[in-house]
């Protein structure tokens, strides 16, 4: 009989990492061993799934009998890609710029179960539209509580940030978050992984 393979988040990100617990998913996480390069010629669906793809497959050597998931999640604005702010300041003028606005974000998916060698991969996009009627205060108010200047598109949905926003659209909510659970546990159970 062939052992149930392991399941390896390739990620530090504890988003991605409460979801799986959420979903009652036995996993371990390790960090990926890939530098992330934003190569702004490609589309973003296909940089946030060669990021993905990037990130399980740098270790893949190291687990001959596991389903490695990558995960990547891209922020677009107005034909380009939001960072990570990396300071209040920065925070605030992108936040004040996205006010009344809609943008757009593409979560890439990779799947890859080493002992078949073979791969699945997914494009979520959705969108996001802040409220127009936000303050300077609301705004800098909402920096000092939820800190996101690691966050593309400055704002983090976990939490506070809910409240800045109008509307988000997508197929799957916890994709917004950084992993999309139900696209992962539909490609689980085609591989017959047990998910429950």
């Amino acid at each position: 009989m062939v052992r149930l393979p392991d399941l390896i988040l390739v990620s530090t990100s504890s988003y991605r990492q409460a979801l799986m617990q959420r979903a009652g998913l036995k996993f371990k996480a390790v960090a990926p061993r890939f530098e992330e390069t934003h190569d702004r010629q490609n589309p973003p669906a296909e940089l946030a799934l060669a990021l993905a793809r990037g990130k399980a497959m740098s270790v893949a050597a190291d687990f001959p009998n596991a389903i490695l998931i990558g995960a990547d999640q891209l922020v677009w604005f107005e034909n380009r890609l939001l960072t990570k702010p990396g300071a209040p300041e920065r925070a605030l003028a992108e936040l004040k710029n996205l006010r009344g606005r809609s943008h757009e974000f593409y979560i890439g998916l990779f799947l890859f179960h080493t002992r078949l060698q073979v791969s699945q991969e997914f494009v979520i996009k959705g969108s996001a539209t802040l409220r127009a009627d936000l303050t300077d205060v609301e705004l800098r108010r909402y920096i000092e509580l939820d800190d996101p200047v690691n966050c593309a598109g400055s704002a983090k949905i976990e939490g506070p940030g809910l409240k800045l926003f109008e509307r988000l659209d997508c197929e799957d909510w916890t994709a917004i978050i950084g992993l999309p659970m139900l696209k992962l546990t539909t490609a689980l159970r085609q591989w017959g992984y047990p998910v429950f």
